[in-house]
């Protein structure tokens, strides 16, 4: 709690200030003014909770004073303080709603008494004010999640959403754009103070347009802005709010679509769903990319090939990284160019070319460090990317590390690789041992360590916990995984061990690394 003492006399404002301060009261800063004008001045920057006011003062008087602060200064309280009893005085007091009025020369005792009634008087204020806030904000998120509905499906609005819940610059506002914005990161993930920034600073850019929003958050990944505005809104304004947004939102991973503008609340499910539907060719595109009908005409798309893995696989095993290269472009050119298939159906292309590098391994007869585990985790790991870009990136990297394992003059001993593999594809288990991959390569424990420590120059179990240390790091660059759930999916049930272990390992804790590597 703040509060103000204005007071012309400086003696009797040095006395308040130093009693206020030897009271156990909530009070965080006190502030002074010697007459109302100054206090007018005071009160309109600090915006203090409590006002404390001599009325007969020059220049000004407590009641013009206070007069002058209330549209300004809503839910702060007022108390006046005089050594005179005039009833006229006392009249504008009651009128201006004081919490209270003391009589000087004050008593310490009746002074507390006030301030602790002044104080219970804002807190429930404040906390009418939150209620109200809280209810107004489920209100329009209840109307917001109606706006993607069609009027069979949504029903009649509840009175509730018509009245006074909803702004009046949304309720006279006749027409409506709706924006998503889809998020890499989870929403759920995200501080309410971030949240809180993101809409208060798009909130500011549409009231310079005289426009006005609510939003909803869908399936973790989605925010809907449904966007209220005086007249329809052309191509030139829709892209002016898209950049404005995509500004809100900062240095995130994130796509943006928008529908076109509709006539009526009751239309709004209409450009919802040209949303909807726009935001499908996000995949194609790049990060932070805007979205929305321009209706301009396409061009037809060039041909796909239904199925590339076979070509893929004979450049492959050709060893030619030039006829690599030209295959995979070719691919990703004829795949970002065409107006014909779904992300799932890109992903499901990708899977197969990924399936190829695999099939080159075995009848090259080399180990791949990199092996998924199984196909469910090779379709996974394909379904997590969330742009064209990204999967040919990591179709890329893969054919890379083939083409340098074809290019090894030696191949290296069958007896490590296949003790590489074999940690590849058991490194989650807490309880893999040397043991273990021992028998697994049907020779004695002692002679395999021996083997791949001349071999590989580092021994088994360092060998272990790089690997491990290396998929931590891999699971630590995606924010959706937490630090205790990647212990243990790199194979320790202890959570500090492994904090210990890769730190020893990486030089950093598993927070410090996350920090680094995440921007």
């Amino acid at each position: 709690m703040t509060i103000l003492i204005v007071d012309d006399e400086d003696l009797t404002r040095r006395g308040l200030i130093s009693s206020i301060k030897n009271l156990e009261l909530p009070i965080t800063d006190l502030y002074e003014a010697d007459d109302g004008l100054k206090g007018v001045r005071v009160a309109t920057e600090k915006r203090p909770d409590i006002i404390l006011s001599d009325i007969r003062m020059a220049k000004m008087s407590g009641i013009d004073m206070v007069d002058e602060l209330k549209e300004r200064l809503p839910d702060s309280a007022f108390i006046f303080m005089s050594g005179y009893s005039d009833r006229d005085y006392l009249k504008a007091a009651i009128r201006l709603k004081a919490v209270s009025f003391i009589e000087k020369p004050i008593d310490l005792k009746e002074l507390e008494s006030v301030l602790m009634e002044a104080i219970r008087t804002i807190e429930d204020l404040k906390f009418s004010h939150e209620s109200k806030l809280l209810h107004n904000r489920a209100a329009s998120r209840q109307l917001a999640l109606r706006l993607t509905l069609s009027p069979e499906e949504a029903g009649d609005l509840p009175g509730e959403l018509s009245e006074g819940s909803v702004s009046d610059m949304v309720k006279k506002n006749r027409y409506v754009t709706t924006f998503i914005v889809k998020t890499v990161q989870s929403l759920s993930l995200m501080d309410a103070e971030e949240k809180k920034r993101i809409n208060d600073a798009f909130d500011a850019f549409l009231s310079g347009m005289r426009c006005a929003e609510i939003n909803m958050e869908k399936h973790d990944q989605h925010l809907v802005y449904h966007v209220f505005s005086p007249e329809r809104l052309e191509k030139n304004r829709i892209e002016r709010i898209g950049k404005a947004l995509k500004e809100a939102l900062g240095e995130k991973r994130f796509f943006i679509s928008a529908g076109q503008s509709v006539s009526g609340m009751e239309k709004a499910f209409v450009s919802y769903n040209q949303a909807v539907v726009l935001l499908q060719s996000a995949f194609f595109n790049d990060y932070g990319c805007i979205i929305f009908d321009s209706k301009e005409e396409l061009l037809p798309a060039p041909k796909v090939l239904p199925d590339p893995s076979g070509a893929y696989l004979l450049a492959l095993l050709s060893g030619d990284a030039a006829k690599v290269r030209e295959t995979e472009e070719q691919i990703e050119r004829s795949l970002s160019d065409s107006r014909n298939l779904m992300p799932d159906q890109v992903r499901d292309i990708y899977y197969k070319l990924f399936i190829s590098i695999y099939d080159a391994y075995k009848k090259l007869s080399i180990y791949p460090e990199n092996a998924f585990a199984s196909s469910e985790s090779l379709l996974s790991f394909v379904q997590e990317r969330n742009t064209l870009k990204e999967l040919s990136d990591a179709l890329r990297e893969r054919s890379e590390e083939l083409l340098s394992s074809m290019e090894k003059d030696e191949s290296e001993n069958p007896v490590v690789l296949e003790i590489k593999v074999f940690i590849s594809r058991n490194y989650s288990r807490e309880n893999l041992s040397v043991k273990e991959i021992s028998e697994h390569v049907h020779l004695s424990s002692t002679y395999i360590c021996t083997l791949f420590k001349n071999e590989t120059g580092v021994t088994l179990n360092q060998y272990i916990t790089l690997y491990r240390m290396d998929k931590a790091k891999e699971l630590l660059s995606d924010p959706k995984n937490k630090i205790a759930d990647i212990s243990a999916k790199v194979g320790y049930s202890d959570g500090n061990y492994f904090g210990k272990s890769f730190k020893k390992t990486v030089g950093m804790t598993p927070g410090e690394y996350r920090a680094q590597v995440i921007i």
